[in-house]
């Protein structure tokens, strides 16, 4: 109704379309004002300053070949037209790469092999192979033996004090980072000995280890250990491998002083982290008058890898294992450049993570693409981790209709 009011005023008086006012009521306030999330609202603003502009009345204008407005009044046009379009639409109309056309694929073949296997019958009968518990006990067996040691209180207190103590707040990261583990390796030490207990006879099957029996037997989760985790895969595998690197990373940490370079996949909480990261710049410059709400992250690409980092940076950190996800970076010219046929996930080489002044902040609009950050592909709210800046030669509008953003984890 708005629209026809708009078009009709500016018929009445001769005048152009006012396409700021219609972007702001379209984009802001009927239909933007429903959207809650703010990395959604700014797509949707995207495709408002993208479509809804004076050059959509061109009489050559086509969203993509093939993709025109059709010209008439009859209404029959129209329906002849939308009948002619192409069944599946091109991921480019809605400025999409056309890998998204294969991640989508992906996604709903493994939708469809999950439905399969969730349809399979719990109890197996017929002669010949090892049956369900069988299979689960040697699995059992298999992740107690490379379950990680518990971690001694006494010792983390030592080993945390020896590399500066608590007064330093990565220091206080790490020893909470470490409880966490503790407490999910405590979880999953007692359910494994509860497990093959069960599986024996010797305790009552739970609902809670038939769960966990269900899960490990499909190569999947069980759902204790995603709740105290937090942590969500797709398998057991990938799950465990996680957990290992988790333990690894905390483990030397705490023994050998803070590494070069960091995996912020390998923290339970990566936001506090990243503020703590900040609390230790803030400091350094407590002379200069400098106070944390003042201060914001800074992010720049590295040309290094991981292997080739050999001292970590005067002020901030290094990051690795992140993964672009609708677009690569290219390291020779430092800058976002669009994704290789095929190819979902582009790593990122090393991210320095430093701090700054908020005033004193240089970023250029029109060559900086904000970047969500998210823990795995599921970009909820409860995913999102941080904005990263990183450095673009395109419109940062591309890359933001490309649903470009950073993973910590592919899976």
């Amino acid at each position: 109704q708005f629209m026809q009011n708009h078009l009709n005023e500016v018929e009445g008086k001769k005048r152009p379309v006012d396409w700021i006012v219609v972007n702001y009521m379209v984009c802001e306030v009927q239909y933007g004002g429903k959207i809650t999330d703010d990395w959604d609202r700014r797509l949707f603003n995207t495709y408002g300053q993208a479509w809804l502009t004076s050059r959509i009345l061109d009489a050559q204008f086509e969203f993509y070949p093939g993709y025109r407005i059709p010209v008439g009044s009859d209404i029959e046009i129209f329906r002849r037209y939308i009948e002619e379009l192409p069944y599946n639409d091109n991921p480019e109309i809605f400025g999409l790469h056309v890998n998204a056309d294969l991640a989508y694929r992906t996604l709903l073949t493994g939708d469809v092999l999950t439905t399969i296997l969730d349809s399979q019958p719990k109890e197996g009968g017929g002669s010949g192979g090892l049956t369900r518990e069988e299979i689960v006990l040697k699995i059992v067996e298999d992740l107690q033996a490379k379950l990680p040691k518990d971690y001694d209180m006494d010792e983390k207190k030592g080993c945390i004090k020896a590399i500066g103590g608590m007064g330093r707040p990565l220091n206080i990261c790490l020893s909470q980072e470490i409880d966490r583990l503790q407490k999910v390796l405590s979880v999953v030490r007692r359910m494994l000995a509860n497990l093959k207990l069960a599986i024996a006879g010797t305790v009552v099957m739970s609902p809670e280890l038939q769960n966990a029996l269900d899960a490990l037997f499909l190569a999947r989760v069980p759902e204790l250990w995603e709740k105290v985790s937090q942590l969500i895969m797709p398998n057991i595998g990938l799950w465990w491998v996680s957990v290992l690197g988790r333990n690894d990373q905390l483990s030397s940490w705490m023994r050998n002083n803070r590494p070069n370079c960091f995996w912020l996949t390998g923290f339970f909480n990566p936001q506090g982290f990243l503020t703590a990261n900040r609390q230790e710049v803030c400091r350094k410059h407590v002379k200069e008058g400098w106070a944390l709400d003042d201060v914001v992250s800074t992010y720049e690409v590295q040309k290094s890898e991981k292997d080739e980092v050999r001292k970590g940076p005067e002020e901030g950190v290094y990051i690795y294992g992140f993964y672009l996800d609708g677009c690569k970076w290219d390291k020779e010219r430092a800058r976002l450049v669009d994704s290789d046929p095929k190819v979902l996930w582009a790593p990122l080489p090393v991210l320095h993570i430093s701090a700054c002044l908020q005033s004193a902040k240089k970023a250029d609009p029109n060559h900086t693409y904000v970047c969500p950050l998210y823990k795995n592909p599921k970009r909820t709210g409860l995913n999102f981790i941080a904005p990263v800046d990183l450095r673009t030669e395109d419109p940062p509008n591309k890359w933001t209709l490309r649903g470009v953003c950073l993973l910590c984890s592919k899976d």
